[in-house]
């Protein structure tokens, strides 16, 4: 589906969007890109915060919440150790939700616009 946007461009950035071809395909690989970027940002940061859970935890969410629900032992320990562990884990779950959905539109940004669009 294509939809229309119009955008203003200061006449200097217009002069310079002009020399590597047309606007029109100009524009929409910058876009792309933009948004690329964008979303490998928001996943590395992310990820880097699932990371610092299964650092503090030694563990990946999946082993953790396994054992914190079948090993009363270490459960006594979790709750003696990180008495906030509950809020850790409902925020961890969260983040690796946060993962799976900006690695959802980052493949959609790929799947859905080529970076071809700009003639070499």
């Amino acid at each position: 589906m294509n939809e229309m946007l119009t955008i203003s461009l200061q006449g200097n950035l217009m002069e310079l969007v002009h020399l590597p071809g047309e606007p029109a395909a100009v524009v929409p690989a910058a876009v792309r890109q933009s948004v690329v970027d964008r979303c490998l940002q928001r996943l590395e940061a992310a990820e880097a915060k699932v990371g610092a859970y299964v650092q503090r935890y030694g563990m990946d969410y999946k082993s953790f919440n396994w054992r914190a629900t079948t090993d009363q032992a270490y459960l006594d320990q979790l709750n003696q150790d990180h008495p906030l562990w509950e809020s850790d884990a409902m925020e961890w779950v969260y983040r690796i939700e946060e993962v799976e959905l900006w690695r959802e539109r980052l493949t959609k940004a790929l799947q859905t616009s080529s970076p071809w669009l700009v003639p070499v």
